[in-house]
């Protein structure tokens, strides 16, 4: 046998110690690799969160220009009121309306979402500002009683429920939300507003910052905006002054 031909096939093959160090760096980047693509697609979620928000503000603009600038009631006797109008401001027919309906349902949602509902009824995971869209017989609010448009909350991430992973149609906690008036009375307004219970755990009614340690809103002027825990203070809550 040609000793030179044998020295060059064994020359270029892996020893044993170099195949071990090439998984333990192609490991290695797996593991620098899977963090960051889980980021991206939180990022990615977050995005087209905000995005929903967006198109239900400009919606519920065109629901209150054609009911004398007034907001939607809230959600009453289990019905998702507010929701459900402003869905019919989501254009098109009832056939190609149908596929908005997830524009209600946050991508980002640690539970998955019941979306066969009873007919006249919406699946939804964004919450709306009680004291600006009340429930029952409450008298809904004009936008022109929204002194801050740019920086009061009109809807957002809401905390889901076990059934069906909904969230509460309206934000009722902290009862700063509950307000109707809107004046918020002593209230310091860069106070920040209560972040409890922040989980999916059964409790609506409550903001839910699942985007990073960020809650996704739209604001009284349909835009949208992430606001950190703990920064969303009275101001964004209280519209009357």
């Amino acid at each position: 046998m040609n000793k030179n031909r044998l020295k060059s096939t064994f020359s270029i093959a892996f020893t044993l110690v170099e195949l071990l160090v090439v998984i333990s760096i192609i490991g290695l980047l797996a593991g620098l690799a899977v963090p960051a693509i889980s980021r991206g697609l939180s990022s990615a979620k977050g995005g087209a969160c905000l995005s929903n928000l967006h198109q239900i503000g400009v919606a519920t603009m065109a629901y209150a220009a054609d009911n004398s600038f007034k907001l939607p009631p809230g959600g009453t006797d289990g019905e998702n009121n507010w929701a459900r109008d402003v869905y019919n401001y989501c254009g098109g027919s009832d056939a190609t309306k149908a596929s908005k309906k997830t524009l209600f349902i946050c991508p980002g949602c640690s539970k998955s979402v019941k979306t066969d509902v009873p007919a006249g009824q919406i699946p939804l995971t964004y919450s709306g500002h009680k004291g600006l869209m009340p429930s029952g017989s409450n008298t809904v609010v004009a936008l022109s009683s929204v002194a801050r448009p740019t920086e009061v909350i009109l809807a957002g991430d809401g905390c889901q429920v076990a059934a069906g992973g909904f969230a509460g149609y309206v934000i009722d906690s902290p009862s700063i939300f509950s307000l109707q008036t809107g004046k918020g009375g002593s209230a310091a307004m860069e106070t920040p507003i209560s972040t409890s219970p922040d989980s999916d755990s059964g409790s609506a009614g409550a903001l839910r910052y699942r985007h990073a340690g960020k809650v996704n809103l739209v604001m009284c002027d349909g835009h949208a905006e992430a606001i950190a825990k703990g920064k969303v203070l009275n101001k964004h809550v209280i519209f009357g002054q």
